[in-house]
């Protein structure tokens, strides 16, 4: 049962997603919010194919000569909820967080994150948003480092958005090259 639902999330979310693009377009901006949502908040990282989402989004995009701002708006805007929410679980329960059942299973995944920050302090969040596995744990560990709201928001903010353009950016601007 379990490599049927991975094969479902990889390949008929894809499906479902560029289906779903192509018929409302309108739609680019919450598609793109939720996807980087789920890709961003701890938890539903590890589960939801988000870079695929967003690539094949990005495709769509380009297929579909739409504007790219508002695909980049929604995966900056919920990327930065998924990773606000994170920020203030690990801020309000600091490291105790590791013994609550949810987040056991993340337990290697904090650790290394937490050595990221050791090793390249801030910069560690620009380096964990390009980093699949540890992307959802990074605004977690911010928190749970006691980094000021505002300072990871800023930092968060220039990440997020460098993300957002690097996976939507080549499938829509190669796309609307080759589609006439």
């Amino acid at each position: 049962m379990f490599p049927d639902f991975v094969q479902w999330l990889i390949h008929d979310a894809r499906i479902w997603v560029v289906d779903t693009a192509r018929a409302h377009p309108y739609w680019i901006f919450p598609l793109a919010f939720v996807i980087a949502f789920s890709e961003s908040f701890i938890g539903l990282s590890i589960i939801v194919p988000g870079t695929i989402l967003l690539i094949a989004l990005g495709g769509v995009i380009g297929v579909s000569h739409l504007a790219l701002l508002p695909g980049w708006a929604g995966t900056l805007m919920g990327s930065m909820v998924g990773d606000w929410i994170s920020w203030w679980l690990g801020f309000h329960y600091h490291h105790k967080i590791v013994h609550f059942r949810l987040f056991r299973q993340f337990e290697a995944h904090i650790e290394k994150t937490l050595q990221l920050f050791r090793r390249w302090g801030t910069w560690g969040i620009i380096i964990g948003r390009f980093m699949g596995p540890l992307r959802g744990v990074v605004p977690l560990v911010s928190g749970m480092s006691e980094m000021s709201f505002w300072r990871f928001t800023l930092i968060n903010t220039v990440a997020a958005g460098l993300w957002a353009y690097v996976l939507l950016a080549p499938g829509a601007e190669i796309l609307r090259r080759i589609v006439p």
